[in-house]
């Protein structure tokens, strides 16, 4: 995997667990494409504007919330995260663990479109993957927690 892919992924999910915008918007592309499960408000943020409006959806809905990756995938012009987030339901008190698998396609050193899945099979294919050739790619690893 190359390394500057990586280590841009390292920086976008260290500075997304501080909530560190300022620092999101110089990993992400000014037109990024954000797409999660996580916030109902709508499926796609774009942009800046859109990076403000998921974490303001984000802390609006959870307490606590943290990604936790274990397993980084070469995807030639991206690199997908396996792992899992962990999440505490602001009003419902209710905590959980999901297991997510998110794609980050870059372009000249930064993320210009973002998407999780709940189904790793699912991740593959969007950045046309096999999982043998996923775990050919593979590099296990741990993020940064905040815990």
């Amino acid at each position: 995997m190359p390394r500057a892919n990586l280590e841009a992924v390292r920086r976008w999910l260290d500075a997304y667990n501080r909530r560190d915008i300022e620092e999101l918007f110089a990993l992400n592309d000014p037109e990024v494409e954000f797409r999660s499960i996580f916030v109902a408000i709508e499926p796609v943020f774009r942009g800046h504007d859109g990076i403000r409006a998921y974490f303001a959806g984000l802390d609006d809905a959870y307490e606590h919330f943290e990604l936790v990756p274990r397993e980084f995938i070469d995807a030639g012009a991206g690199v997908l995260w396996a792992g899992h987030v962990d999440w505490r339901g602001k009003e419902s008190g209710a905590a959980g663990r999901t297991q997510i698998t998110v794609a980050l396609w870059l372009r000249a050193g930064k993320v210009f479109r973002t998407e999780t899945f709940t189904d790793r099979a699912h991740a593959l294919e969007a950045v046309g993957l096999t999982e043998e050739e996923a775990r050919a790619s593979s590099y296990e690893g741990s993020g940064h927690s905040r815990d």
